[in-house]
């Protein structure tokens, strides 16, 4: 629906802890931050050409600190 203020939402789910943000101001901190999903192919020749299939703010980013995983829930 054209109407909507949400048009799509992304959930992604990484192994790495490092991106679990532990103060407001690093990477990921949901004050601002945005997220942009791209798929691509890599050609023979070592090109690479990718389209974007998300792109929108980042509304949380919950995980175990220790152990992971990450999941980052966003909406664009």
């Amino acid at each position: 629906d054209r109407g909507q203020a949400v048009r799509r939402t992304a959930s992604v789910t990484v192994p790495d802890t490092s991106f679990i943000p532990r103060t407001p101001t690093e990477q990921l901190a949901i004050y601002g931050a945005k997220l942009r999903i791209e798929r691509g192919i890599r050609s023979g020749n070592g090109d690479v050409e990718t389209v974007p299939v998300f792109w929108g703010r980042v509304d949380a980013v919950d995980g175990d600190p220790d152990y992971g995983p990450v999941d980052i829930k966003a909406s664009g």
